[in-house]
């Protein structure tokens, strides 16, 4: 038997394809016995909680982000896992000393903090010549290392407009840094509910435009000719804007690759968001493609509710928005679902189609779930496909 460590969040639920709920201010144990479906396990034993501020499943350790005053801290011995690093990257990564870095973020003060996980921070920094930068930090932890590595090496084989890409990294002492692109834009998140909120600049348009282009980036990931690639924290957070709303999935901190002799893989340390994890994965740890099918659903009912994922503030019972949507989808009432900072300025058959999207991928039977080949196509306008998907929603299996 082992345990999910969850601390306390008031008015937080935690929400499974059924009908009952549960209160976060609870231990969840969660029994892995005779895991014999697998023969891959991800990162052994651990204990995870939830991170009060994003809803996050996060492993337990020190959250305190430690950085020294100077640079100058006594040198020691580069680990196994990070000899040739700089020389395998050489070619599409730079390699920044811990110094530059502390001064493109001015010393990492808390104004420049762009983003927090349960195993990393984001500070917005920028270089002598004017470039700005996202920098990552991993806190110290007994897997960060690991982490790290496994993160570099994912996000550099992947090759698509629709993926963040690695400008750089750090490695120094104690210090494990990834650097990437600053998009001005902000994440998703912060477009739908945040500080960067504006109706009228990020419309239905923009939302459509979004929803193709993820679901592109976690169709390569999903069906690579080389091994996939699963994200494991597809959320609106992760999905970073450019300047005129061409998305960029962010955050390969979880990603793993794809088991090549498996159905799915078999995870002892769940981690994720609240509101985006599906229920094989949060309750058994099973991963494979359709986890990330999951998340993209619920990424597409925030498009066109403008709701986020758990929201403490609204009615009991319709705290999910999963949970609150599926009642929706299946009337087919689908005025109800839209954003009403939308108003009428929506395409009313883009808007079926996102739908259908949405009512396939949030499907409790991970089978059941489309492959995002199918979804791209979909949200495309195939005429084959959205029949075939009108005929899926309407099938006795439903949204169970």
């Amino acid at each position: 038997m082992r345990r999910l460590h969850i601390i306390p969040v008031r008015g937080k639920y935690l929400w499974f394809s059924g009908p009952c709920d549960y209160r976060v201010d609870m231990v969840l144990s969660i029994e892995h016995a005779n895991r014999k479906d697998s023969d891959s396990d991800c990162d052994g034993e651990q204990s995870s909680k939830l991170d009060g501020e994003s809803g996050a499943i996060v492993p337990v350790g020190n959250e305190t982000l430690s950085i020294p005053s100077s640079p100058d801290s006594i040198s020691r011995p580069l680990p196994e896992e990070l000899e040739g690093l700089h020389e395998k990257y050489s070619a599409t990564c730079r390699l920044f000393k811990f110094h530059e870095l502390v001064s493109a973020t001015s010393n990492f003060i808390p104004e420049n903090m762009i983003g927090k996980g349960g195993s990393s921070q984001v500070y917005r920094g920028c270089l002598l010549d004017g470039k700005e930068l996202a920098v990552k930090i991993l806190k110290p932890s007994e897997d960060a290392l690991k982490e790290f590595v496994l993160e570099i090496e994912i996000i550099t084989a992947l090759h698509h407009k629709n993926i963040i890409s690695l400008f750089g990294f750090c490695f120094e002492n104690n210090h494990l840094l990834l650097v990437y692109d600053f998009l001005s834009r902000g994440s998703l998140e912060e477009n739908l509910h945040g500080n960067k909120k504006e109706p009228l600049a990020f419309g239905w348009s923009e939302r459509y435009r979004v929803a193709i282009g993820v679901a592109e980036a976690l169709d390569y990931l999903h069906n690579r000719e080389a091994q996939p690639v699963i994200h494991r924290d597809v959320k609106s957070s992760n999905i970073l804007l450019s300047d005129d709303f061409e998305p960029q999935l962010s955050d390969f901190g979880l990603a793993k690759w794809a088991s090549a002799t498996s159905s799915h893989i078999t995870c002892t340390d769940v981690a994720g968001t609240f509101g985006y994890l599906a229920p094989e994965y949060f309750m058994y740890g099973k991963v494979n493609e359709k986890i990330d099918v999951y998340a993209y659903g619920s990424i597409l009912l925030e498009l066109l509710s403008g709701r986020k994922p758990i929201c403490s503030d609204c009615p009991k019972g319709q705290e999910s928005l999963v949970m609150w949507a599926k009642p929706i989808l299946n009337s087919e009432k689908f005025a109800t679902l839209l954003d009403p900072s939308l108003g009428s300025s929506y395409d009313h058959d883009q808007v079926e189609r996102m739908v259908l999207a949405a009512s396939l991928c949030i499907r409790r039977a991970p089978r059941a779930r489309p492959q995002m080949s199918l979804v791209v196509k979909l949200l495309q306008g195939d005429a084959e496909v959205v029949k075939w998907a009108r005929l899926q929603v309407n099938a006795s299996e439903g949204l169970t």
